[in-house]
């Protein structure tokens, strides 16, 4: 089957939505002639398939996807305008439209209108709240042609349908209960997994980081990006500013960067907590695993509906890190509140502050519910596992 990935936006930019197209196309390329469409703007840099040539899955086997970058007419963000896509559209089977593509999405509408034939599945990742009003003007054409695009859409895919229920789309959900299936994302055991604590590479990471023994790591993970303000790293400073001095042997770890990261130093010098916070900015994936397994805590302190999900929760699960993340719909669901993290208000300083000096005074509950947390992705969020219900979509 032939089948065409559109999305926003993919690797080398780093995002929880271009992660996970690069890994939904990745399965699909393994039974299937896949080609990826996104724009060709910043931050996407060249082509991460040189002269059109196809991008190898694994190296020795024929399975592969093609990356076709293309110039959007009208840019804003990661929204874009591209009306090449429609001629490009032609020949396939089927269309995977990752939503919201504002700009996009209502020429995959177009197009279905016109080949109804054509398999549509609309990945609906999350609502967007927070656009600046350029983005908002942008977002009109989406809006108008939304529900006629999920009508037409032959299967809507979210990784919660807790979200969805809580969505935008929920009217969409109790109209068309039939077309929505739950897809959680996933992760690769064998590259995400726990380290022991003495191995020499961690104990270099931990000299590198001017991390002491001792010191209990709270780690973050995520883009440093106007597009990403609301992962609420300024809650989180807040918070780790406010922390007793009686338990104040922490560091805080921030992983990622972006326009916004001059920003946070400022803010964690501001606040007098910039000798215990460490911006360590973008990292290689193998030195990723290593930033979580350094990590007491993970926090993903995220303060609306624009977060459905985070990949990074479980990430941090598979290396045996607890988390720390806002209860919020989507987020929730990921794992038991208690047993393999902790569920805190969204955007409260006061409450991610009480919770983190709760988990830090006993530090026994970091290997009972690390332990916890690696065994919720063995039985749920493997990539494998995900992969068996993606290409039952297509049957």
């Amino acid at each position: 089957m032939k089948i065409a990935v559109i999305t926003p936006t993919f690797p080398p930019y780093r995002s929880g939505m271009g992660k996970s197209a690069y890994e939904i196309a990745r399965l699909f390329a393994t039974n299937n002639e896949v080609t990826v469409f996104t724009p060709e703007y910043e931050p996407h840099p060249s082509p991460a398939s040189p002269a059109g040539k196809p991008l190898l899955i694994k190296e020795g086997e024929p399975s592969a996807m093609e990356i076709k970058y293309l110039k959007p007419l009208l840019q804003l963000g990661l929204g874009g305008f591209v009306p090449a896509l429609y001629k490009q559209l032609k020949n396939f089977d089927a269309i995977y439209l990752h939503y919201p593509f504002f700009g996009t999405a209502e020429i995959v509408w177009l197009f279905k209108i016109f080949h109804p034939k054509v398999k549509l599945i609309v990945h609906f990742h999350m609502d967007t709240p927070a656009l600046s009003w350029r983005a908002k003007i942008l977002s009109l054409p989406s809006l108008i042609i939304k529900k006629s695009l999920f009508k037409r859409a032959d299967k809507i895919i979210s990784a919660s349908l807790d979200y969805v229920a809580h969505s935008s789309v929920k009217k969409y959900f109790k109209a068309w209960p039939e077309k929505f299936s739950e897809i959680p994302f996933g992760v690769h055991l064998d590259k995400f997994h726990v380290l022991p604590y003495d191995i020499m590479e961690l104990q270099e990471l931990r000299d590198k980081l001017g991390i002491k023994k001792g010191e209990r790591v709270i780690l973050f993970v995520g883009a440093l990006d106007s597009a990403h303000i609301f992962k609420g790293v300024e809650i989180l400073l807040r918070a780790v500013s406010n922390i007793k001095y009686s338990i104040l042997n922490i560091k805080l770890l921030i992983v990622g960067d972006g326009n916004l990261r001059t920003d946070y130093e400022h803010q964690a010098r501001e606040l007098g907590i910039d000798k215990l916070t460490i911006f360590a900015g973008r990292v290689s994936d193998e030195e990723l695993v290593k930033c979580y397994n350094l990590a007491d805590i993970f926090v993903l302190p995220s303060v609306d509906k624009s977060e459905a999900f985070g990949m990074v929760l479980v990430e941090a699960f598979a290396c045996g890190v607890p988390v720390m993340a806002s209860d919020l719909p989507g987020v929730r669901s990921v794992f038991e509140n208690g047993v393999q993290g902790i569920t805190v208000a969204p955007g409260s300083v006061r409450h991610l502050q009480k919770k983190l000096e709760e988990y830090l005074r006993y530090p026994q509950k970091r290997l009972k519910m690390g332990r916890a947390a690696r065994e919720l992705v063995e039985q749920k969020y493997s990539w494998e596992k995900v992969e068996e219900k993606l290409q039952a979509i297509f049957n």
